[in-house]
């Protein structure tokens, strides 16, 4: 019986360990919330009386990432970025490996690469990273200073300079798989490929399956703070029942054998 009452203290423990990840990054940009599953444990043995399952507990199985959009904050920021609909920022890391977030809060380093908030590098829809020239020459051989960067719906990255030159630096690139559930969390916000989540499928925002890009916007956290209290709750009170059950057992025991 104590290690009966064993997995539910552990089932409690493991879920009020996910909800407290919820909460402490309901803040986080583009943050996806998860849920702790649990399965029953059963005996695989027939005691007594045929076609009976003894119960055993329960076991923890993982915590299941909801991918579910969040809300929208409007910045204004040019190199805010917020995907509707499917989707995820390509970011390459200095050693050459590539993440996927959908935390879309751009910046420019000092040789103008669009970087994540991590530092690392947006690649566009060919896979290649993105960079604006501070400077350029126009026609008559004038240096002409970057002013406005404006994004498009589709990832389009257009330039205005000093002298109201333009450019086409590219498209910001958009990665979707077949299954995001399956993605590996790796910090940070940032996600890598595995086998159940299958391979990057890279294309631009506003293709078939992928999501369009909204300028000057960030995507809030996906946790509910109301609803992951109102867990938190039920799973102290349940580690809290289980603990007396425990203590219980171990008084009864202990009177049986004393």
């Amino acid at each position: 019986m104590i290690n009966i009452i064993r997995t539910g203290l552990d089932a409690s423990n493991k879920e009020i360990s996910t909800i407290s990840h919820n909460l402490a990054n309901g803040s986080t940009i583009g943050f996806k919330k998860s849920s702790a599953e649990f399965t029953d444990i059963y005996s695989q043995q027939v005691e007594l009386r045929d076609n009976i399952d003894v119960g055993l507990g329960t076991r923890f199985v993982g915590a299941q990432r909801n991918h579910q959009q969040g809300s929208f904050i409007q910045t204004d920021g040019s190199l805010d970025l917020a995907i509707n609909g499917n989707g995820f920022f390509p970011a390459q890391a200095a050693d050459g490996t590539i993440n996927y977030t959908r935390d879309g809060s751009l910046s420019m380093d000092n040789e103008g690469n669009i970087i994540s908030s991590k530092g690392d590098k947006i690649l566009s829809d060919n896979g290649t990273p993105l960079k604006i020239p501070f400077q350029v020459k126009n026609e008559k051989d004038e240096i002409e200073t970057l002013a406005e960067v404006k994004i498009e719906e589709n990832g389009a990255i257009n330039t205005l300079y000093s002298n109201g030159s333009t450019a086409l630096i590219g498209n910001v690139g958009l990665a979707i798989f077949a299954n995001e559930t399956g993605l590996k969390e790796v910090g940070m916000n940032q996600y890598r490929p595995t086998p159940m989540s299958g391979a990057a499928r890279i294309g631009r925002a506003g293709e078939t399956n992928f999501g369009r890009i909204q300028s000057g916007a960030l995507e809030a956290s996906n946790t509910d703070a109301t609803a992951e209290m109102t867990k938190m709750i039920k799973a102290q009170q349940a580690f809290s029942g289980s603990s007396r059950m425990l203590q219980a057992e171990a008084d009864i025991t202990k009177r049986l054998m004393g």
